[in-house]
């Protein structure tokens, strides 16, 4: 699940107002229920940045992964 926040301009435009990411979103692996989204840093979970970078890896992106932070 996740959530969205949203507003209106003064003409009536509703707009979004947050964006879409593991932040708001709650990311499980089916099959595994292996948590991917901020609960893993919550939970001190460990592997955030490679939860993250395998979720932008599902959605056909490329993320370096910066080893140095």
């Amino acid at each position: 699940d996740f959530k969205l926040e949203f507003g209106r301009l003064a003409d009536g435009t509703v707009i979004l107002a947050d964006e879409i990411s593991p932040d708001n979103c709650r990311l499980w692996q089916v099959g595994t229920d292996e948590k991917m989204d901020k609960d893993r840093f919550r939970r001190d979970l460990g592997g955030l940045t490679e939860a993250y970078a395998e979720i932008a890896r599902r959605l056909g992106l490329t993320v370096p992964l910066d080893t140095q932070n």
